[in-house]
């Protein structure tokens, strides 16, 4: 148990190197100082989502009240967390379980697979906290303020909320290490592993619509009468495809009485059955999967400085070799691979399948709403520009481009390209990840939402200098400070500090168009007008962005000690 308690003690150390914040340290090194008015922006620009978010859940709140149904807005939220879990923290655990640097040390070390896999395990549910608050905490703490709940409620909230990551963590944590122990053979395992994954997620996902879809087929008038005449029935009918919402609904809702004890024994048992289960298949397996990932097939020349400058000369242009040279360090890193491209396609392709494969009431809906906001032709512009630069750059690829290369970037470096052709490089390379998150998000807005053409070209213009800028403003930060030192390629993309700084960043720069855009609509100019002039603002930014970040790169890099 004592060096358990070792292991994990580290392993949060390493993971959540957040000395920097410190004031002391911000004194320190003035150079990081610059982050807090960032921070700062940023929790500005989400200040607005968090306020309509909080109406829209009193609203429903209000509205589902007087049916007896006001539980479904717990059901909603812890669905959403878990689900939000179970697609994301595949990764989280293939990366922590399988591609951390420090596991040769670890397995060298006098302790036991299970107390290593316990460990990483730890980490990850300390991090699955921190990414589902945003969307949980607010639902628990609204419903809690709205049903003037006691303190039985607010202990019970606190003791679901650190249960809500185990059950989607196990499941995809058992599938991780049945994974690598199948796959992990032949001078093809990250194909394989890129493969499984994809299909793995891909078999949840239709799982899913599959029982979307035969419920929606039998969701008839009387249905509906029978859902509102339950106590729970909405709670049932939109927990079905997940029971241990509904089990943790219950509890929170009814406490002591009705079904709340047998709901809050249910969703504990499985927590401890499926953790259980983790703890067996990491004894029996988890070091099975270990071998041979970090062998090397066949000899590799040792290239010198003559080569490089003779393939730089006379081989590809600098900005696109640099191009290749992203695409393969993303590519032959699966992790890195399936962050960065899944990120951008994931919510583009969640709506279109629901719109493919939801009868009657989901298809229905959704071009109900995209019919209603192409009534109004600032709206839909704007709103499809937003959704269609969201998918582009909440990737993480711009504020991470340096910090994935990790301790190799002293190549950067010494490589006869300027640092601004480097730059180049890098910046057409995330780019092109944005592009194919334009490309699917505005399949979506058509095809689901069924956005007009010509809006949706009006929204793809505003996207794209938008996503010019952001893509320049998150590489500018990772520059700053890349996180060249990690452990584990997760870290270097998801549990990057650059990353939720451009974020931040991202979320004040779109709170500042939105208010261009109602300062402009308020002086009565013609929607024509308002998105030439929100075009032609974000175009000249963007521009000045991508100056200034060569710029800013002939600089940095001299300084960066990799």
């Amino acid at each position: 148990m004592k060096r358990l308690a070792v292991l994990v003690r580290t392993a949060l150390r390493v993971n959540f190197c957040l000395s920097v914040l410190r004031p002391r340290e911000l004194l320190k090194k003035r150079k990081d100082f610059w982050m807090v008015p960032l921070i700062g922006l940023g929790l500005l620009g989400l200040i607005p989502v968090l306020i309509y978010f909080l109406k829209g859940l009193r609203w429903i709140f209000n509205l589902l009240a007087p049916l007896g149904q006001q539980a479904a807005v717990l059901t909603f939220g812890l669905l959403a967390g878990q689900f939000l879990i179970l697609v994301f923290g595949f990764y989280y655990v293939l990366s922590a379980f399988y591609f951390s640097r420090d596991l040769p040390l670890l397995v060298s070390l006098p302790v036991t697979p299970t107390q290593v896999l316990l460990s990483k395990f730890t980490v990850i549910l300390v991090n699955e906290w921190v990414t589902a608050a945003p969307l949980v905490l607010p639902v628990l703490i609204q419903y809690g303020l709205l049903a003037r709940s006691g303190p039985r409620y607010w202990i019970e909230a606190v003791f679901i909320y650190l249960l809500l990551p185990v059950i989607p963590l196990a499941v995809v944590a058992l599938l991780a290490v049945g994974l690598m122990r199948v796959v992990n053979v032949g001078r093809k395992k990250d194909f394989l592993i890129v493969a499984g994954s994809l299909a793995l997620l891909a078999a949840a996902m239709g799982g899913q619509f599959w029982l979307s879809r035969s419920m929606n087929g039998s969701f008839d008038a009387q249905a509906v009468i029978r859902v509102f005449a339950a106590p729970d029935g909405l709670v049932q009918k939109i927990g079905a495809r997940f029971p241990p919402s509904v089990w943790a609904t219950r509890a929170l809702a009814f406490g002591f009485r009705g079904e709340g004890p047998a709901g809050l024994l249910l969703y504990l048992s499985l927590s401890l059955g499926l953790f259980a289960a983790i703890l067996a298949a990491g004894k029996r397996f988890f070091y099975r999967g270990l071998i041979g990932l970090s062998e090397r097939i066949g000899p590799r020349k040792e290239l010198s400085r003559g080569d490089l400058e003779r393939g730089v000369d006379g081989g590809l242009r600098p900005a696109r070799a640099v191009f290749r040279r992203e695409l393969r360090i993303m590519n032959r890193t699966p992790i890195f691979l399936l962050n960065g491209v899944l990120s951008a396609l994931l919510l583009p392709i969640v709506f279109i399948l629901m719109g493919k494969f939801d009868t009657g009431t989901g298809s229905d809906s959704a071009r109900l709403l995209g019919g209603l906001i192409s009534s109004k032709p600032m709206v839909a512009v704007f709103a499809s520009a937003l959704f269609l630069t969201m998918c582009a750059s909440l990737n993480g690829t711009a504020s991470s481009a340096f910090s994935r290369e990790g301790a190799q970037f002293w190549m950067s470096k010494v490589i006869p390209v300027a640092p601004r052709i480097q730059v180049r490089g890098k910046f057409l390379h995330a780019l092109a990840i944005a592009a194919l998150g334009l490309a699917a998000a505005a399949a979506a807005g058509g095809f689901v939402f069924a956005i007009r053409p010509l809006y949706l070209a009006a929204a793809l213009a505003l996207a794209v200098p938008a996503t010019f800028l952001l893509t320049a403003v998150g590489m500018m930060i990772d520059l700053a400070r890349p996180l060249l030192v990690w452990t584990n390629p997760q870290k270097a993309i998801k549990q990057n500090f650059n990353v939720l700084l451009a974020l931040f960043a991202d979320a004040g720069i779109l709170f500042g168009g939105y208010r261009l855009v109602k300062l402009l609509a308020g002086t009565g100019l013609r929607t024509k007008a308002v998105i030439l002039c929100v075009g032609a603002v974000f175009g000249i930014l963007a521009a000045v962005s991508y100056v200034l970040l060569g710029a800013y790169a002939e600089r940095r890099y001299r300084a960066i000690e990799s």
